[in-house]
């Protein structure tokens, strides 16, 4: 649900008030998705202004991320997109999975539980190293900052575009791991069940996530591997995989474009206790 607009406050430059007039169009519905915006011409001579204050205005909305085009093509109200929705849910069926038969985990992965991309329209990659731990990462994991991690770098495309679905590093100490040593070859990627069941393998059990979220601008290079239009951020979700002892036993930094993310939030309260006082005006 997009937010009502707010107008540019203050004396305000005739680009801003150009941009105003059509971002109040695009929200309210009277310009839809994909339906064309005025030409800079247009506008200049609707507002009485130059074409170079008509185009400063476009460009206001190109950077928000609400038009698209140019460079030859007529600018439109950028389409929606494929969203994802991350829930607790999507960690808990994670873990459901690592019980079942091995068909049966190899058989969903995270693109599909996050994406909705079936296994088969997907390209998966994964690059394993054993680095140095960071003084940040040594934090993290409350350890020495003399240890050893396995960073796994994760990739998955959508092969009918040819355009990155999901990104991720992740970091687990090698003496954690150390009891078996197919969790260090890449070869064996994708893991059926993922990291949930990979620790399993060497007794380790999840019983929480903890997670911090925050938004990043991308690179020339990162719009063009997410199919990433201007004025979309990046956010950089950091999930630590908390252990049934209270240790952070892996922690992955995972990116998505802002605009196809919904992160959902459920927090539990405590109930009041039985019997308690009701409300009285003037109490």
């Amino acid at each position: 649900m997009q937010q009502e607009p707010e107008s540019t406050p203050g004396v305000v430059p005739v680009h801003h008030r150009i941009a105003d007039s059509i971002r109040a169009e695009i929200v309210s519905g009277r310009l839809g998705p994909n339906d064309a915006v005025p030409s800079a011409g247009e506008l200049a001579a609707k507002w009485n202004c130059s074409v170079g204050s008509a185009r400063a205005a476009l460009d206001v909305l190109t950077n928000e991320g609400r038009i698209v085009g140019g460079r030859g093509r007529r600018k439109r109200v950028r389409p929606p997109v494929r969203r994802i929705r991350l829930t607790v849910d999507f960690t808990q069926q994670q873990k459901n999975l690592v019980l079942r038969p091995e068909e049966e985990r190899a058989a969903v992965g995270t693109a599909e539980l996050t994406a909705g991309v079936p296994i088969d329209r997907t390209h998966f990659t994964a690059r394993y190293s054993v680095v140095p731990i960071t003084p940040e990462l040594a934090e993290e994991f409350s350890v020495p900052d003399d240890v050893e991690v396995l960073r796994r770098v994760y990739e998955t495309l959508e092969i009918d575009t040819g355009l990155r679905i999901a990104w991720s590093t992740s970091y687990i100490p090698v003496s954690l791991i150390s009891g078996n040593p197919d969790l260090l070859r890449e070869d064996l990627e994708p893991w059926p069940g993922g990291h949930q069941h990979q620790l399993y393998t060497v007794g380790i059990e999840i019983e929480r996530f903890v997670r911090s979220v925050t938004a990043t601008e991308p690179t020339p290079a990162d719009r063009a591997r997410w199919g990433i239009d201007p004025g979309v951020p990046l956010m950089w979700v950091r999930s630590r995989s908390v252990d049934t002892d209270g240790r952070v036993v892996e922690l992955s930094d995972a990116t998505y474009p802002a605009d196809r993310v919904d992160l959902v939030f459920t927090e539990s309260l405590d109930r009041w206790p039985a019997g308690h006082q009701s409300y009285a005006k003037g109490s």
